[in-house]
């Protein structure tokens, strides 16, 4: 049921949805293994995290306390 509610939260954003499969195949079959200094030597300074822009969009909620 959780599985059918996320399916149908992200049916709303069908360009998201799309991507996030399209990033997940190779994840899942050992791609993207390792990582480099490029994004930051090009940006000067340390990339940002995926947790500090969910913290920061204004459309991410925190999950209610339990």
């Amino acid at each position: 049921m959780e599985r059918d509610l996320r399916r149908h939260r992200l049916a709303a954003f069908p360009h998201t949805a799309e991507h996030l499969k399209t990033m997940t195949r190779p994840m899942g079959g050992g791609g993207y293994r390792g990582t480099t200094d490029q994004l930051e030597t090009l940006l000067g300074r340390p990339p940002k995290t995926v947790r500090w822009a969910l913290e920061s969009h204004p459309r991410t909620r925190k999950p209610a306390a339990a």
